[in-house]
This record gives structure tokens, C-alpha cells and sequence, in this order.
């Protein structure tokens, strides 16, 4: 099979979709801790250290084995609660995903698949545009990284269309990266890699790099095809080709030629919900 046979268009394939579409209105996460809490009051001074003493709110510990709370980030509401016990296999494959995660080291593979407990969190319908939706994120982000403060927390699991798991370490590292910026900042930064996976795999025998978790931007998921450039180098296209679409600075399209470098241009060539780059 030719390199461009894997793209030939399909008959249903006729209207394919046009972006950006709107984004998915609602943001949830899981973050998973090594440990079982004996009280979410920890948690509730570093809530109230980063956000401000007022920013915890309907506290409720009658349930149990469920804590629940809300808490305000820059004007937006956040449901969260605690739940003592494992995320059910049914939620998330936690050891399936550490094992294909590139950016996971031994021991934080070790550290997902033994975790104990783990936080739910929510933002209902604070993203319903594009700058919406990022907002929605930048401030979810903060949230995570002030509970990355606990003692055992082992990283986060945003639930989107991947399998993405951040470990606390890189997690944290974003969040210094995230300082005296805000979420529309005009550098153009978005802490890329809390939201977006980037997984490789096999097709037709070749190899394809790709993204998931665009899509809950409303926007086109991003990929090369049978790529002869390290991972490394591929992990950083992708996850700055992902930040210019995610802060408005650039919509991939079907056909467009894209350069990569002085010497290197691709072909963008749309297959379903994703651009694919070919000539990499």
C-alpha cells in the first residue's frame, strides 16, 4: 500500500468536519494519590493558601466515604470531591495507561498503578468558546497543581478522548512555567501538556505519532504519518502546533503546506477528526 493510500477519501467521508467547532462545554479531571487521606482538611488550608480564604465553599462530610466541595478559581466554579479507594477499572485503565505514556518514568508508571485513592474534579460549562474552554483549563490546571501539594499525590488524569496521565513532577513543572502569565496571556503559552496526549502507534506498517484531547477544544486532533524524526522532536511539534490552535494563533486545514523548519515542509491531509502531516 502507497504512503498516500491510508488517506484516499472514503465515501462518508465526503463532508468531512470543518473547524473550529464548539468546544466540549464541560472540563473534568481525576487526580490520584498514593495514598488514603485520613482528613481533606490538608487539602482545604492549600486551597485556601492559593485561591483565598473565602474561594472554599458547601463544604460536605456526611457522606462516609465521599468529601465534597466547591472552590472559586478566577471567577469559576469548581466541584470537587474526595473518594477513598482506587479509580474503578470501569472509570480508567490507570496501569494500561502508565504503560504507554512517554512521559512517565519507571517509578511514576509504579506509583499510577499502585494509587489509593483519588480526587474527582469538575467545571460544568465554563467552556463553551474556544477562550472559554482554555480559560476553563488554565484555572483547572492551577487547581490540580494546588492539590499536588498534598503528601502521596502521584499526578493527574484530565477525562478526555486519551489516556493522558501527568505525573505530579512534570505536573508541577508546567505550573512554573504557568507563573505571572494568565491564561490569556500574550506570549501565546498554554500548559499544552496537562491537556493533550500524544501516543504513538502502528498502521498499515507505519509508524504515526498523533494527539488526543484537541477535540474537546473544537478543534482538529494533530498527527504525522510515517515520521522519520526522533520522538522527542515529534513530541515538541506537536505539542506547539497544538498551542497555536488551542490560543487562536493557527487552524490547521486540509492540503495546507506547513513548514517545520528552513529545510522541512509538510503536507497537511485531513482524515476524519484529524490533520495529519506527511513529509516529516
Amino acid at each position: 500500500m502507497g504512503l498516500f493510500d491510508r488517506f484516499r477519501k472514503k465515501p462518508e467521508e465526503s463532508n468531512p468536519p470543518q473547524w473550529p467547532q464548539p468546544p466540549q462545554a464541560d472540563t473534568m479531571a481525576l487526580l490520584l494519590m498514593g495514598r488514603v487521606l485520613e482528613s481533606i482538611d490538608p487539602a482545604i488550608g492549600l486551597l485556601r493558601a492559593a485561591f483565598g480564604e473565602g474561594s472554599v465553599g458547601n463544604l460536605d462530610q456526611s457522606h462516609p466515604h465521599v468529601s465534597s466541595l466547591t472552590v472559586t478559581v478566577d471567577g469559576l466554579e469548581f466541584w470537587v470531591s474526595y473518594l477513598p479507594m482506587p479509580v474503578p477499572p470501569d472509570t480508567l485503565d490507570v496501569a494500561t495507561a502508565a504503560k504507554y505514556s512517554f512521559l512517565l518514568s519507571d517509578e511514576e508508571k509504579t506509583a499510577f498503578a499502585g494509587s489509593q485513592s483519588f480526587w474527582m474534579l469538575a467545571q460544568k460549562g465554563g467552556g463553551k468558546t474556544l477562550a472559554e474552554k482554555r480559560k476553563a483549563c488554565w484555572c483547572f490546571s492551577l487547581l490540580c497543581s494546588a492539590l499536588l501539594g498534598l503528601e502521596g499525590a502521584v499526578g493527574v488524569h484530565p477525562i478526555n478522548r486519551g489516556g493522558l496521565l501527568v505525573s505530579r513532577r512534570h505536573y508541577l513543572q508546567q505550573r512554573e512555567l504557568m507563573e505571572d502569565k494568565t491564561w490569556d496571556n500574550a506570549d501565546g503559552f498554554f500548559p499544552v501538556p496537562l491537556w493533550v496526549w500524544v501516543y504513538g502507534t502502528r498502521e498499515n506498517d507505519k509508524d504515526v505519532m498523533q494527539t488526543s484531547g484537541l477535540k474537546d477544544f473544537g478543534l482538529p486532533e494533530l498527527g504525522f504519518f510515517n515520521p522519520q524524526r526522533e520522538v522527542g522532536q515529534l513530541l515538541d511539534l506537536l505539542y506547539s502546533m497544538s498551542c497555536l490552535q488551542i490560543t487562536g494563533k493557527q487552524l490547521y486545514c486540509n492540503m495546507a503546506l506547513i513548514p517545520l523548519d528552513e529545510k522541512t515542509e509538510v503536507v497537511a491531509k485531513q482524515e476524519g477528526e484529524t490533520i495529519f502531516f506527511i513529509g516529516a
